[in-house]
């Protein structure tokens, strides 16, 4: 039994100050351009965390995308994602470890999920850095749409994986 596990750490996904134009329905064969590749080989499992610059409550709505073609669509929705921030704050970049101008980490997500696995969001509503995770199902891209900011002006979707 191979109890190896490879776990990548916090990658920034996307950062954002404002909301995304909405995907319209004719890009939905196509890899979105801020779509970034992950490695499909090795990945088990995907969880995403939201630090940001914003208020106690201030929320940030986002739509999750994946494909399985490295360099093309269909880019299938896996989840929205309603993430709230809460009272943990942000001293460091999750990536860098350096000091950064996020406030706040979320400390709450509401998940509606198409994915054909569960999706979870771990310690949300407890004042504690929630994190959204589900099953990779061999993922070769992953791509996030902000649809909403709400008391944020700045947000930042971190993921990492682990297999």
């Amino acid at each position: 039994m191979n109890s190896f596990r490879n776990n990548s750490g916090w990658q920034v996904l996307r950062s954002v100050e404002a909301v995304d134009p909405q995907l319209a329905a004719n890009t939905f064969d196509s890899k979105p351009s801020f779509a970034k590749n992950i490695n499909a080989a090795v990945i088990r499992g995907l969880e995403l965390i939201l630090a940001a610059i914003g208020s106690e409550n201030g929320t940030s709505g986002v739509r999750i995308w994946g494909g399985r073609n490295v360099n093309s669509g269909p880019a299938q929705l896996i989840a929205d994602i309603t993430f709230t921030l809460g009272t943990m704050v942000c001293n460091k970049d999750p990536q860098t470890q350096k000091t950064t101008d996020l406030t706040r980490y979320a400390d709450s997500a509401v998940v509606t999920s198409y994915w054909p696995t569960d999706i979870k969001a771990v310690n949300s509503g407890n004042n504690l850095m929630t994190t959204v995770s589900f099953d990779g199902l061999d993922i070769a891209w992953i791509a996030v749409e902000v649809i909403s900011l709400t008391n944020v002006m700045k947000a930042n979707i971190y993921f990492g994986y682990f297999g």
